[in-house]
């Protein structure tokens, strides 16, 4: 039987790369050496039993997400509620008092959301239970009982909502809380000593006076030290609290 031979193969295509090839004869140069970074290290055995590097990477410059808690919900939730409820109580109001004084323009009313409105005071609102209980209390630190809650009601009318009241002129002060004449000043000075005494207030002297710095403070906190003192009626504590639970107050009075 006859060999047929196998046809002759293709030339193979000539390369494209853009290598030079060497010269025969002249030894190719060593390949230089080149220091690995950090980051192409190979990792070491000690690199290796590290923490196991996070499933997703994040840009840089980008924070990463963070679920958000449940207190920080319900917080949240409870801000946006009460921002609700005050916003509907305020236009109840509003709509109840145009049908009730629908002759009555706003420009003849104080109302604390017109801006062009200056001189408001942030009072605390169970302050008339608070001035009772002053007269009260105060027949535990003298002879008799002092209405100083009068002046007290003068100081809260002064201050800015730093706690800091400054009284320039105490004949002034005293006549704003009612008193006058020779013994105006003399008044007033008792008065700040009861509240004082009490815990209402506390004192520095200055250039105008003894008492010329006045700081008030929380008196929510003083109100439960005089109960646990036995200095007010348990009726006007349980009134006090009854109002605080009205307006929100009530975590100031608890221990």
């Amino acid at each position: 039987m006859a060999i047929i031979p196998a046809p002759p193969l293709p030339p193979a295509p000539p390369e494209t790369t853009d290598l030079v090839p060497a010269a025969v004869g002249v030894a190719s140069p060593e390949p230089t050496a080149v220091p690995l970074s950090a980051e192409t290290s190979p990792a070491t055995n000690s690199e290796t039993d590290a923490a196991p590097a996070p499933a997703a990477a994040i840009a840089p410059g980008i924070p990463a997400p963070v679920a958000p808690t449940f207190p920080s919900m319900f917080e949240a939730l409870n801000k946006k509620q009460a921002a609700k409820r005050i916003s509907k109580a305020v236009e109840d109001t509003t709509l109840l008092r145009k049908h009730l004084w629908p002759d009555v323009g706003e420009e003849r009313l104080w109302l604390i959301g017109d801006k062009n409105k200056k001189g408001f005071s942030p009072i605390p609102r169970p302050l008339p239970i608070l001035m009772s209980m002053i007269g009260d209390a105060s027949k535990h630190v003298s002879t008799k009982s002092v209405p100083a809650g009068r002046s007290y009601l003068v100081l809260w009318c002064r201050v800015f909502g730093e706690a800091l009241v400054k009284i320039e002129n105490e004949m002034m002060a005293a006549s704003e809380a009612g008193y006058s004449g020779e013994r105006s000043v003399s008044t007033w000075r008792e008065h700040m000593r009861v509240l004082k005494e009490l815990g209402f207030i506390d004192t520095r002297p200055g250039g105008a006076g003894p008492m010329h710095y006045i700081l008030l403070l929380n008196p929510y906190k003083v109100a439960m030290e005089l109960r646990a003192k036995g200095w007010i009626q348990e009726v006007q504590f349980t009134a006090l609290f009854h109002r605080a639970v009205e307006i929100g107050a009530s975590p100031e009075l608890n221990a």
